[in-house]
């Protein structure tokens, strides 16, 4: 379904041990202090704000996490789109990160929270293009490049120590902070008018979490995905044919914990999904 790219010399899902060496950055702190065991080990985080050194920008943080999803040998499969509110971490805009093969769950599937620090759950509609995405870009031709649409979850997993503390640039620098991403089964895009889309998540019968997907700062999903493409190009990366896009979540923070989850999109369909402890403790 999904776009193949290069392969990178680390695989994301073995990623024991993990550090982060920027020798080129000056500071009091060493990198390799501050990011260790990212999700290998599942540990909690320590902020990069006190590592950064003077001046670290947004493009300071794209750029970390450029190198650090570089060191991963994995499938780019799309990217997601975060903080699509507007508000929040002293962010100035949305921001994006990249989505990897690993991290792909099927529907009906099983959720493991020992794969997790903070475990997330997003309501969020995905996007499989059918084709590259052209710059420069209009309405017209990004939605002709969209082949099918798709209910999806993601499972982000909030991993820092220091929530009080986190800044939209430690975001960026560790990819907004993927773990897991369920998509539904996909339809073409003219079956369904994206931005009339709700969804009602539930956990063991018990509503949990609602979103509608104008839930954004432009309330529209069309300008949130015209927002990455423009990010994506001035930072020389396109989306390309088979890539998936997730426009950010369409719900109010909520955690995930052990049962079963149900939820609805209405026309668009059904994902569900079990959480559940810890894998080995089950085999």
């Amino acid at each position: 379904m999904f776009a193949r790219h290069k392969k990178h010399p680390l695989k994301f899902a073995v990623l024991a041990l993990l550090i982060i060496n920027l020798t080129a950055w000056s500071s009091a702190t060493a990198w390799d202090e501050c990011t260790v065991d990212l999700y290998q080990a599942v540990v909690d985080i320590r902020l990069l704000s006190p590592c950064e050194p003077p001046g670290f920008s947004p493009d300071d943080a794209y750029d970390f996490q450029e190198s650090f999803v570089e060191r991963f040998e994995d499938q780019l499969v799309g990217y997601k789109l975060g903080l699509t509110w507007g508000k929040g971490l002293n962010a100035k805009e949305p921001v994006y990160g990249r989505l990897f093969s690993s991290m792909l769950r099927e529907n009906n599937d099983s959720i493991y929270l020992s794969d997790f620090v903070k475990p997330m759950l997003e309501l969020e509609i995905a996007y499989i293009f059918g084709d590259d995405v052209i710059y420069p870009v209009t309405l017209e031709n990004l939605q002709a490049s969209v082949d099918k649409v798709a209910p999806a979850v993601e499972l982000p997993d909030l991993f820092f120590k220091n929530l009080s503390d986190l800044d939209w640039k430690d975001l960026i620098a560790l990819d907004v902070g993927p773990r897991r991403v369920i998509i539904g089964e996909a339809m073409d895009l003219g079956e369904v008018d994206v931005n009339t889309i709700m969804a009602v998540a539930g956990h063991e019968g018990q509503i949990v979490s609602k979103g509608v997907a104008t839930n954004n700062m432009w309330g529209d999903q069309w300008s949130a995905l015209l927002f990455l493409v423009e990010k994506l190009h001035s930072r020389g990366y396109q989306i390309k044919a088979g890539d998936f896009v997730i426009t950010g979540a369409m719900n109010s923070l909520a955690f995930i914990e052990r049962g079963n989850y149900k939820v609805d999109y209405g026309g668009l369909g059904m994902i569900k999904f079990k959480v559940n402890g810890r894998k080995e403790a089950e085999n």
